[in-house]
């Protein structure tokens, strides 16, 4: 009785895997037909991928999706479809993925590059901004790239055996003071 059952589930599970797994979503964009478990997987080339991009966007409009095995692939190949989605919508899109080992292990959610959007976020980007927005870097910080350069000039010229150390010195006077 418990073999006919396990069987039973088992069968359940595979037609469950042929049937579901591989499949678009209905909320998604269309694309090329899928076959199961695989979805898409069979037809991305392994190279020149761009070429059967350009194809199925022709066929299915600007904005497609993919089902390779249990992921979904949604591409945007319309550049004004992508220029109203970064720049209309982009508190929506702007986010980053979460990543625990970067984010918490790392950094603690202290590294601008990692971290999610949010007033924190909005607080560093805003003070990193004042000080190196365009005008401030060519009114201030050209100058002292002029002088750094000048100074590393001299020192080819006093010590040249030293000539490694120079360009080191350099970039790290300049980073050190800004």
């Amino acid at each position: 009785m418990f073999h006919y059952l396990g069987a039973l589930l088992c069968l359940l599970f595979v037609l469950y895997l042929l049937f579901f797994l591989g499949r678009r979503g209905r909320h998604l964009p269309p694309g090329p037909p899928t076959l199961p478990i695989v979805g898409n997987f069979h037809q991305l080339p392994k190279s020149g991928a761009h070429f059967k991009f350009t194809e199925w966007a022709a066929k299915y409009g600007g904005i497609f999706s993919l089902k390779v095995g249990p992921a979904n692939t949604v591409v945007i190949s319309s550049p004004d479809l992508i220029r109203s989605l970064v720049d209309k919508k982009s508190s929506i899109y702007s986010d980053r993925p979460a990543s625990y080992v970067s984010h918490d292990l790392i950094t603690h959610g202290d590294h601008l590059l990692i971290m999610s959007n949010g007033n924190k976020w909005r607080l560093y980007r805003k003070l990193l901004h004042q000080h190196f927005n365009e005008t401030k870097c060519e009114r201030e910080y050209v100058t002292l790239q002029d002088a750094e350069a000048v100074h590393m000039l001299r020192d080819f010229c006093t010590h040249p055996e030293q000539f490694m150390r120079h360009p080191k010195r350099f970039s790290n006077s300049i980073i050190m003071s800004l």
